[in-house]
């Protein structure tokens, strides 16, 4: 049996990197990658990283990011995910996370590659999981943990590993229901025990911790575009958008300020080989605009719920520019626009 399609192509886009290719966008000739594997997590640069891998829900699964017809919005399209998936490649215009970061190693490994379900061949690191909650965070880490440990073509002890964790917003889909159970307490709750699972069981790894997306913001877009007030229908979303924006903007904020606190307790510093970062450019996302009044759903699938592939190019650069920025200049908002940073500090930031 061969191998899929989208691996081939992968494989070859990936091979034909070379270092002199690879830093075209940095115009720099300094190195991006340790003269010797460090030991310590303040002193990692982004060659370094040898792993990547991605937890959540259908956000990270990249439901529907290619889809064609309504029909097809459910399909999961994980080589697209913005924060996990590295289908094609940086310089034929694929901007995730995992292909900016092939730019400086092109051995990376653990992106999702094509279509397929957690199960799949393509899926390998990203283990998110659509209609996941943050209750099923701790199981998915140690899913995680076990997968990284059987494979085969990964040092589980040395490798240096990018674990992007990004959840809460199926949470707002459901919580009408339970309001005190999807509360921010919870959320913390869940996401402390995922986070010390990890801390506990994988060995040199930089978790980057996305604050949710306020899913209430597509109400407008479903309420003033005809083809997404048809799609509301088909949303796979138990509390009513039209009826629960106020609530779920509060459910993300409150999500957004339970990761801030609990990265503030300092029960993740001091660590050699582990670390947890605040990546907060969804904290005050807004609508990208069709013009000065209606926004533009071709930033979203079909279903005008889930990101579209073009869209997850554009998180993947706002994902990895939030990564190399200092605290204090990390962006609270997606600019469509930007270009991808080259390194501008000799090690990855390491603080919140």
């Amino acid at each position: 049996m061969g191998f899929p399609a989208d691996w081939l192509i992968t494989l070859i886009l990936v091979g034909l990197l070379t270092p002199s290719a690879c830093y075209n966008f940095c115009n720099s000739s300094r190195s991006y990658v340790s003269p010797q594997v460090p030991t310590n997590i303040r002193q990692l640069r982004v060659g370094d990283i040898k792993i990547v891998a991605g937890l959540g829900d259908s956000f990270t699964v990249a439901n529907g990011a290619r889809s064609t017809s309504f029909s097809r919005v459910h399909e999961e399209y994980r080589g697209d995910s913005f924060s996990a998936g590295g289908r094609g490649a940086y310089e034929y215009g694929s901007t995730t996370f995992p292909n900016i970061l092939k730019v400086f190693n092109r051995h990376l490994y653990g992106y999702a590659i094509g279509k397929g379900n957690v199960t799949s061949i393509n899926a390998r690191f990203n283990l998110a999981e659509a209609g996941a909650t943050f209750r099923h965070m701790p199981v998915q880490a140690r899913r995680l943990i076990y997968k990284m440990k059987n494979d085969p073509y990964i040092d589980f002890q040395n490798d240096w590993k990018i674990v992007n964790l990004f959840i809460g917003q199926h949470d707002q889909c459901v919580a009408c229901a339970n309001m005190t159970q999807f509360s921010p307490a919870n959320y913390n709750n869940s996401v402390r025990e995922t986070l010390d699972i990890l801390k506990q069981n994988l060995p040199r790894t930089l978790v980057n911790l996305i604050e949710p997306f306020n899913l209430g913001l597509i109400e407008e877009m479903m309420r003033l575009d005809p083809m997404c007030y048809y799609a509301a229908d088909n949303v796979r979303c138990a509390c009513d958008i039209f009826t629960n924006k106020t609530q779920m903007q509060q459910l993300a904020s409150g999500y957004g300020r339970a990761l801030r606190d609990l990265v503030k307790t300092g029960r993740y510093d001091g660590n050699n080989t582990f670390a947890v970062v605040i990546q907060p450019f969804f904290r005050n996302f807004s609508l990208p605009r069709n013009g000065p009044r209606v926004p533009d759903a071709l930033f979203f699938a079909r279903d005008c719920f889930h990101f579209a592939s073009s869209a997850h190019g554009v998180l993947g650069i706002a994902l990895w520019n939030s990564m190399l920025s200092m605290p204090a200049d990390k962006a609270t908002n997606v600019n469509i626009d930007a270009n991808v940073m080259c390194p501008s500090t000799e090690y990855i930031p390491i603080s919140n």
